[in-house]
């Protein structure tokens, strides 16, 4: 198997498993574990300690519907991956790297997704927002194929940031 093939594979492999634990819900979550387990990017207790912070940053950080969880994790995965100094020093030069990777990916995610907030992103793919904390909502959610637009969304946001760190380290 060639260099580019396995490339291919391994970033198949993240989103498909990010698509797959969009199941779970905690969108933040499944883009960070699926990049970070495929990317070994951190031991297990390192990674549950992240996971744990992803959690309530789904929904539109804590359901507020305002950065989507897809984005947020992408953008924790990409720290993980590419900070490689040790994080309670100051270091701007290195710094550096992972804030213009970071804003890459932003960007990228806007064009792509077509808007950054959860809430645009359902108003706009969906007809309008629904509150996926109330049971009745999420039922019109899931009805709506909210659960297929959500891991669609994680899926390419894991992919992206699992490419730009490989991309990163290669340089």
């Amino acid at each position: 198997m060639t260099t580019d093939a396995t490339h291919k594979d391994l970033l198949d492999r993240v989103q498909t498993e990010a698509e797959e634990l969009m199941k779970m819900h905690a969108c933040a979550r499944c883009t960070l574990l699926a990049v970070a387990k495929n990317l070994n990017l951190a031991s297990d207790e390192c990674l549950d300690v992240a996971l744990k912070t992803a959690i309530p940053l789904s929904g539109g950080i804590a359901g507020t519907r305002n950065e989507c969880g897809g984005l947020i994790g992408g953008v924790m995965a990409i720290g993980l991956g590419l900070i490689n100094y040790n994080p309670r020093t100051d270091n701007p030069e290195a710094r550096k790297v992972v804030t213009a990777a970071t804003k890459q990916f932003y960007r990228w995610f806007e064009a792509e997704i077509g808007h950054a907030r959860c809430y645009d992103i359902r108003d706009s793919k969906l007809g309008r927002f629904f509150d996926a904390s109330d049971p009745e909502e999420n039922r019109k959610f899931i009805a709506a194929g909210g659960q297929e637009l959500c891991a669609g969304i994680v899926g390419k946001s894991a992919r992206k940031a699992a490419e730009m760190i490989l991309a990163a380290r290669q340089k």
